[in-house]
């Protein structure tokens, strides 16, 4: 199969295992029909495939070559978002954030997907947006997974 690497594992696993995900997980379609930021619903996710690039291309120095077996280091993003209606100020919504952000790490930080996937590995996270109270943070995984043979 050589096909880019499927989300949905990953967005089934944060439903399973993320209870604070009260507003739903969806993957980039979903994102991607939300037109303003005060229009994401607070509790909720949205696991998104950045990009897949293969390691071991002749400009790469990472990874081992492997005959018959391609290789894609993909990066995903996680992308969280909190509302605090109560405050006015980033630090009262980033503190209601906060354990939204470590569960959803806790659940994925080397968990495998299943084969041929590797363990996911966190990369790093960072503020998307903000307005008056509404914040959309984003975590950055990346994983490998192998296909055109077997791994």
């Amino acid at each position: 199969m050589n096909e880019p690497l499927d989300t949905t594992p990953i967005q089934k696993r944060l439903r399973d295992q993320v209870p604070g995900l009260i507003g739903g997980v969806g993957g980039a379609a979903e994102y991607g029909a939300v037109k303003s930021i005060r229009d994401y619903r607070p509790g909720s996710a949205y696991v998104v495939l950045a990009a897949e690039r293969n390691p071991n291309s002749p400009d790469s120095p990472e990874g081992n070559r492997r005959r018959g077996v391609n290789q894609a280091l993909c990066t995903f993003g996680v992308i969280t978002v909190s509302r605090n209606a109560r405050g006015r100020t980033g630090d009262e919504v980033m503190q209601e954030m906060r354990p939204l952000i470590g569960a959803v790490r806790t659940a994925l930080i080397g968990w495998t997907p299943g084969k041929p996937i590797q363990p996911i590995t966190w990369l790093q996270g960072d503020v998307m947006e903000y307005d008056a109270n509404t914040l959309l943070w984003i975590d950055v995984f990346t994983t490998t997974h192998y296909f055109g043979g077997t791994a």
